[in-house]
């Protein structure tokens, strides 16, 4: 897995990438987990021939720190402009969790957008309002559980050496940071102007929504939908790292979505 590193105005960007095409743009949810390593599964079932470009967040995984208070949309600004030097003729997005916060806010500034694939994208609902409904009151008082499941996922997933590794750079990772910085990555997400605007996925753009069953009307009602023919949600799996459980079955979908 390669590694590049770019200065920004916002601070050093650090992503994993592999020349090839078309580009599939894999956007991480929110937290310490490094890109690369959260998406190796599904980057290993993916063709050869594919280009990836699997970028940390400032203040997270091998990116360095905000360099002065910053936005969701002004990082995805950035993240736009690398992408657009691959200049690759089909750019496919597959983000999990906040990841889709970021593709919101990046889906008109990259060059030759062929669809948007979501694990769970952050919805506006879910922050601003989130559903009373019993299975979700349920997931809540469960999340407690949710360390143990990605452990034991990754168990599943990954050899012993593979784990190990996993682990052992997530916390290096963690103690770059500092509480100001963990502050500075918060305030992006609850600063952006996602939240007070009625953006969405463009009817042009095939969006490929991936979640588990209770939130399958969610994300038929949430900006991610679009009127796009080839648009669709698709449940799978029972926790919010899908792509833990079915790095495959995603590779298949994102393929799929290629060949529109």
């Amino acid at each position: 897995m390669q590694r590049r590193e770019i200065e920004t105005e916002l601070g050093k960007i650090n992503f994993a990438y592999r020349k090839g095409a078309p580009l599939v743009v894999f956007l991480n949810g929110f937290g310490s987990f490094d890109t690369g390593q959260s998406f190796l599964k599904v980057i290993e079932s993916l063709p050869n021939e594919y280009g990836y470009f699997a970028p940390d967040y400032l203040n997270s995984g091998f990116s360095g720190t905000s360099l002065k208070d910053y936005t969701v949309a002004d990082e995805a600004t950035e993240l736009a402009r690398i992408i657009n030097d691959f200049k690759a003729e089909k750019v496919v997005i597959l983000a999990h969790s906040i990841g889709g916060v970021y593709a919101m806010q990046m889906k008109d500034k990259i060059n030759n957008l062929k669809a948007f694939v979501g694990i769970e994208p952050t919805t506006r609902e879910i922050m601003l309002n989130p559903p009373k409904e019993p299975a979700y009151i349920e997931k809540n008082k469960n999340m407690a559980k949710l360390q143990e499941k990605i452990e034991a996922d990754l168990r599943e997933l990954f050899t012993t050496e593979e784990n190990k590794k996993f682990w052992a750079t997530t916390e290096q990772n963690v103690k770059k940071f500092d509480e100001k910085d963990n502050l500075n990555a918060q305030g992006a997400y609850e600063n952006d102007s996602f939240w007070k605007v009625d953006t969405r996925i463009s009817d042009k753009t095939p969006a490929i929504v991936i979640t588990e069953k209770y939130r399958e009307n969610e994300y038929k009602r949430s900006e991610y939908a679009s009127n796009n023919s080839k648009s669709k949600v698709i449940t799978l799996g029972n926790s919010h790292y899908i792509h833990f459980e079915y790095p495959k079955e995603i590779a298949e979908i994102v393929e799929e979505v290629i060949d529109f």
